[in-house]
């Protein structure tokens, strides 16, 4: 019992601790997932702001319970929290499993990305190993001592907000999504456009409420018609997913190659819904714009925000002197994780990526981009980035442990060696004393006797 309570909770440790490791390394994803849930219950119009702090508390809360179920911290409180909390996410996988209102739950964000069945099983599974430990609590090994486990708790709970506001400001360290950098898109588009998988685009148009669906080869409508969106085969692969990208101008006509193909560097200036941008930003935005135009570089305004008064809006707060192109409103989402988020593609390849509290300045941009170096790819591997979480959070946890480990392994050592010293010093009196009163006992029998014999 006590392995399978152990195995239940390591389970369960693993599972919390990716869940909400992954939520914090793309709070945004998260923010679009919670969006997703609120349009399908309904429930109106929620600030991104409040999303973005709800985001960061459940991934700080998933990876604090995570972090108390791995070192056995606070054991019963741990064990009963878990399993209200996989009480409440089995309930909700029932629900979207039976009304199907998102795709996936985005538990673990787009790293790992699990059908609604399949998020019904896992969260069915974890519920029984939690209700496992609340009924067997005591039977957890310790890790860390009693006077250790609250610095445990502090360093991971000032790690993850952190590591969550880090990513805000840099984009996703590690990026699971198809627009990462390095992606060649010319070479996603030529290759999903080989084959018989262009049978499986239909692109939709819409006018006076009437609907005509077209093939990808077919001839476009003219302007008078609307384009609704672009709509693919269910073939579920990277490369098909990041060719989805489609964009047109303000008439209606398809640019998508204009872009991925144009050789050179071009800027991608990302703003899926102009009335729920960040303005702050917008001085450096215009002088990137101008930058681009003094170096003959292209320079696309993708948004989602096709009516003109948005478009009015933005305008005339922000100064903004480019013109607007349109993609679909997730597509944008999923291309860079901020608002207004910066791609900067040479010959249709994916080198550099900001979010809008980190895009480049004045003095980052003195040269061409030939001459600087954010005009070449700088993106760091994933085995440098997780060798840095291993220095910065793993390793300093490790060593904890272990200086854990063996004070209390030395405290136990010399109170045991003084409970057996000052025990062997009692027997060793009691001893003696007995020896004395038996050497007493029998110098007087030996008196008696001698006294006896004399009479």
């Amino acid at each position: 019992m006590k392995v399978a309570v152990n195995a239940c909770r390591l389970l369960l440790a693993v599972t919390f601790l990716a869940s909400g490791f992954l939520k914090a390394d793309d709070p945004l994803g998260t923010v679009y997932k919670m969006q997703d849930y609120i349009a399908s219950l309904s429930i109106g119009h929620i600030p991104g702001l409040i999303l973005l702090v709800a985001s960061v508390a459940l991934s700080l809360t998933e990876f604090s319970i995570g972090i108390s179920l791995l070192f056995g911290i606070s054991r019963r409180p741990t064990a009963r929290l878990t399993a209200v909390f996989m009480t409440a996410m089995t309930l909700l996988s029932i629900y979207i499993y039976i009304f199907n209102p998102v795709e996936d739950c985005g538990c673990f964000g787009d790293a790992i990305v699990l059908s609604n069945g399949m998020t019904l099983v896992k969260n069915i599974i974890l519920l029984s190993a939690a209700l496992i430990i609340t009924k067997y609590h005591f039977l957890q090994i310790e890790f860390v001592s009693d006077n250790s486990k609250w610095l445990v708790s502090t360093i991971s709970m000032l790690y993850l907000p952190a590591f969550a506001i880090y990513c805000i400001i840099n984009l996703p360290m590690f990026d699971f999504r198809p627009y990462k950098i390095g992606t060649d898109l010319k070479e996603v588009y030529d290759s999903y456009n080989d084959g018989e998988q262009m049978a499986d685009v239909k692109i939709i148009y819409e006018k006076d409420g009437k609907t005509l669906e077209l093939n990808a080869d077919d001839d476009d409508p003219d302007s008078t018609w609307h384009y609704v969106e672009t709509r693919r085969g269910d073939i579920d692969t990277q490369s098909v997913k990041a060719s989805s990208l489609f964009v047109t101008n303000a008439d209606g006509d398809d640019i998508t190659e204009d872009i991925i193909y144009n050789d050179g560097y071009t800027f991608l200036l990302v703003i899926p819904n102009l009335r729920r941008a960040d303005e702050g930003c917008i001085d450096l935005v215009n002088e990137i714009y101008e930058y681009a135009t003094d170096h003959a570089y292209d320079f696309y305004c993708l948004t989602a925000s096709e009516d003109t008064l948005s478009q009015q809006y933005w305008n005339e707060h922000t100064g903004a002197e480019y013109p607007f192109y349109f993609a679909d409103e997730r597509e944008l989402k999923t291309m860079v994780r901020a608002t207004p988020g910066l791609i900067l593609l040479h010959d249709g390849k994916i080198i550099q990526k900001w979010s809008n509290h980190a895009l480049p300045d004045e003095y980052t941009l003195t040269d061409s981009l030939e001459n600087l170096p954010i005009g070449k790819i700088t993106e760091d591997s994933n085995n440098k980035k997780i060798g840095n979480i291993i220095m910065m959070f793993i390793i300093p946890l490790l060593l904890l442990t272990i200086i854990d480990r063996l004070l209390t392994g030395w405290k136990f050592y010399r109170k045991m060696k003084q409970k057996t010293t000052e025990l062997n010093l009692d027997g060793l009196d009691k001893r003696l004393n007995l020896e004395n009163f038996e050497r007493k006992i029998s110098s007087s029998f030996e008196d008696d006797k001698k006294e006896k014999d004399n009479n």
